[in-house]
C-alpha cells in the first residue's frame, strides 16, 4: 500500500515538474518572440515607412493630368460717367492663345503614410488644378476695334489673360483632367513606392 501511495506521488510530483517546464518553456518563447520576431516586424515597418515618406518627400509636387487647349476670349467695353457709357468711347478685341492646365498633387508630403499587414498604406491630398500656363507666341488678334478715346491697354490684355485662364480651367475639368491625374497617380505611384526588394507593397487610398 505504501509503495502504491508513493508511486501516486511519484507521478504527481513529475507532473507538477513537467507542467512547471512546459510553463517556463512558454514563458520563454513567448518572450523571445515578443522581443526578436515582433520587434523585427516593426522596426521593418518603421524603415519602409520612412522609406516611402522620403521618396515623396523628394517628389514633392507630381503632375499625372495635362489638357492642351486653344481658348477665345472676346473683351470689349465703352468709357462711362456715373454708369453712363458715353457715345464713340467703344472698344473691342477677340484674341486667342494656346495653353496648358495641369492637374495633380501639389504637395506629396502631406500624404499620409500608414502601416498595414506588412505593407504600406499611402492615403493622398484630392487631385487639383496644380498649373495653368498660356504660350505667349501663340497670340492672335482675331479681330479689334481700336477707339483714339479708349484704345486698348496692357491692362485690358492682362484681364484678358485672366479670363482666357479660367476658360481654360472649365474647359480642362469638364474633358475630365482631374480624372486622368488621379488614375494616372495611383499606378504611378504604386510602381513609384513599392520595395524594389519587395519587402513590402503599397496601396494607394485617397483622403
Amino acid at each position: 500500500m505504501k509503495d502504491i501511495f508513493k508511486g501516486v506521488i511519484i507521478k504527481v510530483v513529475s507532473i507538477i515538474v513537467v507542467a512547471g517546464l512546459i510553463g517556463l518553456g512558454g514563458i520563454f518563447l513567448y518572450n523571445y518572440f515578443t522581443n526578436n520576431i515582433l520587434g523585427l516586424n516593426q522596426h521593418a515597418n518603421s524603415s519602409n515607412i520612412q522609406i516611402v515618406k522620403e521618396k515623396l518627400k523628394e517628389t514633392a509636387e507630381l503632375n499625372t493630368g495635362s489638357y492642351l487647349c486653344t481658348t477665345v476670349v472676346t473683351k470689349e467695353n465703352s468709357r462711362t460717367i456715373k454708369g453712363w457709357k458715353i457715345p464713340l468711347t467703344r472698344k473691342s478685341f477677340v484674341i486667342s492663345y494656346d495653353g496648358t492646365v495641369k492637374a495633380g498633387i501639389k504637395n506629396l508630403t502631406k500624404a499620409e503614410v500608414i502601416p498595414s499587414e506588412g505593407n504600406v498604406v499611402i492615403k493622398l491630398p484630392e487631385i487639383e488644378i496644380t498649373d495653368i500656363t498660356i504660350d505667349n507666341d501663340s497670340f492672335k488678334i482675331m479681330d479689334e476695334s481700336n477707339n483714339i478715346f479708349n484704345s486698348i491697354s496692357i491692362g485690358d490684355l492682362n484681364d484678358a489673360q485672366k479670363e482666357l485662364k479660367k476658360k481654360m480651367k472649365e474647359s480642362a475639368v469638364e474633358k475630365g483632367v482631374l480624372d486622368i491625374a488621379k488614375n494616372n497617380a495611383e499606378t504611378l505611384l504604386s510602381e513609384m513606392l513599392k520595395s524594389s526588394t519587395g519587402d513590402y507593397d503599397v496601396k494607394v487610398e485617397w483622403k
